[in-house]
């Protein structure tokens, strides 16, 4: 959520999930519902963010976005914040950026301030995105399936056009993005990786 430089920090190898694919070509846009699946997925709410913000920082420490940032950026879109949850119990989340062109470029130049993302980079609720950067997850093994679930989401008309990018910092995020189709983005001073949707691929 907070963690800028978070890819995919999904805590332990079990419960690990590789997406389904059809005929091993179409990667993230195959990912299926994992049957076994028992985490339920819900835009954030407020009073969801605090203990969030808590969790991911004793789970990965560093510098993170406030939880004021979070607010605003949970307000603009909260298509772009979900939390999971088991027995009605948080157990992690999945946030993203939602990024217009003057975000995208400005990612893509270095030029974006990622625990506190200016407002004008933002996409706003209803509109489609030009590209969803994944600004962090917390999700132990019991709640990958809450990961795949958000990922379906993003197969609707809205999102289907928009390249998604990440940093690796971890392990297991960088095993999960190559399971998803990620590749490093040439040239990029802090090793950004991008997964081109089907959409934009010649």
């Amino acid at each position: 959520m907070a963690i800028p430089s978070v890819a995919a920090a999904v805590a332990g190898r079990r419960g690990s999930f590789a997406p389904s694919r059809k005929n091993n070509s179409e990667e993230f846009q195959a990912v299926m519902r994992i049957g076994s699946g028992r985490t339920a997925v819900r835009r954030l709410r407020s009073d969801d963010i605090t203990p969030l913000l808590r969790a991911a920082q004793a789970a990965m420490g560093g510098r993170m976005a406030s939880e004021e940032v979070v607010r605003r950026v949970a307000a603009q879109n909260p298509n772009a914040l979900w939390s999971f949850s088991r027995s009605d119990r948080l157990v992690g989340y999945l946030a993203m950026l939602m990024l217009n062109h003057l975000g995208l470029e400005a990612l893509l130049r270095d030029r974006i301030d990622l625990r506190d993302p200016a407002r004008t980079f933002l996409a706003n609720s209803g509109d489609a995105p030009a590209a969803i950067y994944i600004w962090g997850v917390l999700a132990p093994p019991i709640a990958v399936d809450g990961v795949a679930e958000v990922m379906l989401r993003l197969k609707s008309a809205q999102y289907d056009s928009a390249d998604i990018y990440a940093f690796q910092t971890t392990t297991h995020g960088a095993r999960f993005q190559k399971r998803l189709g990620f590749e490093l983005v040439a040239g990029h001073p802090r090793d950004l990786y991008q997964y081109t949707r089907l959409a934009n691929r010649i």
